[in-house]
């Protein structure tokens, strides 16, 4: 193993060398430990998982052979890390190995190291690793040092001020932080706060499921619950809409949907966004919706079984073939969407849930959940009632998927 940490810390040249002659030794110590703690504000922020990606990718270069002591947390990253310290030119050195951990928030990231220990090659010592703290106490005491020591201290703190640098100029660390400033791409959330309770519940729900995955995937997510935000003008520069249960009531805001739509735009509608009866006057996108019109539904809501009609298409590429969905109202639609010839249905209720309700009772039928009209790039989603939709984490790769092939 201790041949096995040689040749590592051969690989870190920009870390190894004799430690020059100084005479101050700024060691940083927290509760009674040596303990160097760095933030790094990042202007813009950055794109998390790609920074997360990039730091794991530095750990595993700067130290190969603790590649395997990567772990990942809801504190950061942890892993270990260690120097090879020369303290004389006759040959003497130092392994020092410690404790590293990478934090990251919205703003920037902080770099911890601690839990030092040092090994030596000097003769008549223990080939043991121990606390470096014993060796810092004597020195802030006033105990005499051997001629390793100062070399040693002026070591660790050169080392690890090229590492803090090391880690800050990285190139995935650098793209992180630019890519942030540039999105893949725009989506307009559109929403409502003045219609049912258990539709408001769950756009906001969707508001803060999709803005974390924003922040994950380097997308802009942007919200409104002005509708008169639908025009040609305020719609410049967006690729993706989503309707969280509601949709346009004037004729300018279809049209301005049409012409999006006609003109490239890409939509996601949840639940109550798909709906139209013979009072909506709005063929244009009864066609849109592959024909469909609304003719029943259950109450009160509940979960209900899934059929995965489609499990290589990128929608739903992460669902099994069968799973149970949360609470939801499920509506039912006359003429049957899957009729259409442009229609691809992905997920059906399972004709297992029958009867479903108890006060409005869907009793039989083909019912799709989830389809795109092909004509266009577009995906509806039956679910969206109330505040239990996202509480699948199989369901939630649905939704993800969803927005990312929309961005394509």
């Amino acid at each position: 193993m201790l041949k096995k940490i040689f040749c590592a810390c051969f690989i870190l040249l920009p870390f190894i060398g004799i430690a020059q002659n100084n005479t101050g030794i700024p060691i940083p110590m927290k509760k009674g430990i040596v303990y160097y703690d760095k933030s790094f504000p990042v202007a813009g922020g950055f794109i998390k998982q790609e920074f997360t990606k990039g730091a794991t990718a530095w750990l595993k270069k700067t130290f190969p052979n603790d590649a395997a002591l990567v772990r990942m947390g809801w504190a950061g990253i942890t892993s270990e890390g260690i120097f090879k310290i020369k303290t004389s030119a006759a040959g003497n050195y130092y392994l020092l190995k410690f404790k590293l951990e990478i934090a990251s928030n919205d703003s920037g990231y902080t770099i911890r190291a601690y839990n030092f220990y040092e090994n030596s090659n000097v003769k008549g010592k223990t080939h043991e690793y121990s606390k470096i703290e014993y060796r810092w106490w004597d020195y802030r005491q006033g105990k005499p040092w051997s001629a390793d020591d100062k070399p040693l201290f002026e070591g660790l703190d050169s080392n690890m001020t090229a590492m803090f640098s090391s880690f800050q100029s990285y190139p995935l660390i650098l793209k992180a932080a630019r890519s942030a400033h540039t999105p893949k791409f725009k989506v307009l959330a559109f929403f409502s706060t003045n219609v049912e309770t258990d539709h408001v519940d769950f756009a906001w729900d969707a508001i803060r499921f999709y803005k974390n995955m924003a922040d994950r995937n380097g997308f802009a997510f942007d919200t409104t619950s002005n509708w008169e935000n639908l025009n040609d003008a305020n719609l410049k520069g967006y690729k993706v809409m989503i309707w969280l249960n509601e949709f346009p009531h004037n004729e300018a805001e279809r049209r301005s949907f049409e012409k999006f739509m006609n003109n490239g735009g890409r939509w996601l509608g949840f639940h109550v966004s798909g709906y139209n009866d013979k009072d909506t006057h709005w063929p244009w996108f009864v066609n849109f919706m592959g024909g469909a019109v609304f003719y029943n539904n259950n109450w009160p809501p509940l979960p209900a079984k899934m059929i995965v009609d489609d499990n290589k298409n990128p929608i739903t590429k992460h669902l099994p073939k069968q799973y149970t969905a949360p609470i939801n109202e499920w509506y039912g639609w006359k003429p049957n969407p899957r009729d259409n010839k442009n229609v691809k249905v992905l997920v059906t209720l399972n004709p297992s849930n029958y009867p479903l309700g108890k006060k409005d009772v869907i009793k039989n039928g083909d019912i799709p959940v989830v389809w795109s009209n092909t004509k266009y790039k577009m995906v509806y989603m039956n679910m969206g009632h109330g505040d239990k939709n996202f509480e699948s984490p199989v369901q939630n790769k649905m939704f993800e998927d969803a927005v990312l092939w929309l961005g394509e």
